[in-house]
């Protein structure tokens, strides 16, 4: 497997780039504070976990470099926030930018809270996407940190988490609406897509989305349904769609 060491040094210089490799590639479980000169604040990642995954493919490989808005957004939903690095991002490369990032579990959502502790302008909600108010149950899905998918109960269980529909979401931002949708919920989007996209996807002008149809079949189908009524310009991100509105007026 070819060495990612070459893109630490381009991306954060010889010395810094050098130990970051090293330590990221610790199989040690613990959690390390680590600064990189693209973020105003340090960021918290656990060693031995997919974190480093999350970390490479945000700052190594940089797959949100590629996602070009051509306006000034205002209104961020980071579904999927596991441990903020997509919020630290936006919130570095958009200073002005309100965001609120969605991640229901609690381990991945401790270590948000600390990544994105010293910035005002984004909020965390420990909760799953959905079409609706409901309680969802977190599954392993084994693909480490970065994998656990939901389903729903009737009923609050003791490890299930609030569901949140993404209008109810609006609804905690003051009644603003999010012009930038990020999400990448591993298989729930079958679920947010399939009902009540007209209380929120009118005014959405950019649609950032990782569809895991092998995760959930149907997730395909519901996404495609919900967005057929608008007129998109598409583009890849990394392992993201990157959706941009052409009917509307930014």
């Amino acid at each position: 497997m070819k060495s990612k060491l070459p893109l630490y040094l381009n991306r954060f210089g010889f010395f810094k780039g050098l130990a970051l490799y090293f330590l990221l590639k610790s199989k040690r479980k613990r959690v390390v504070r680590i600064r990189i000169p693209q973020v105003k604040h340090p960021i918290f990642v656990r060693l031995g976990t997919s974190d480093r995954n999350v970390f490479n493919n945000i700052f190594v490989y940089g797959e949100y470099d590629a996602v070009e808005l051509g306006f000034a957004p205002t209104n961020f939903l980071d579904g999927g926030g596991n441990i903020g690095l997509a919020a630290v991002y936006f919130a570095n490369r958009y200073p002005q930018m309100q965001i609120l990032s969605v991640e229901p579990e609690s381990e991945n959502f401790k270590i948000l809270q600390q990544n994105i502790a010293a910035y005002e302008t984004i909020r965390a909600v420990k909760a799953g996407l959905w079409s609706r108010p409901t309680h969802l149950e977190i599954r392993d899905a084994g693909g480490g940190e970065w994998g656990f998918t939901v389903e729903e109960t009737d009923t609050p269980t003791p490890g299930s988490v609030r569901a949140e529909s993404i209008e109810g979401l609006i609804q905690q931002n003051g009644g603003k609406p999010f012009d930038v949708v990020k999400l990448d919920i591993e298989g729930s989007e079958s679920e947010v897509f399939r009902t009540n996209t007209e209380l929120w996807l009118p005014t959405v002008q950019v649609l950032v989305v990782e569809l895991h149809e092998w995760m959930k079949p149907g997730s395909s189908a519901s996404f495609l349904a919900a967005t057929s009524a608008y007129s998109y310009r598409k583009t890849s991100a990394g392992e993201y769609d990157v959706y941009v509105r052409q009917d509307v007026t930014a």
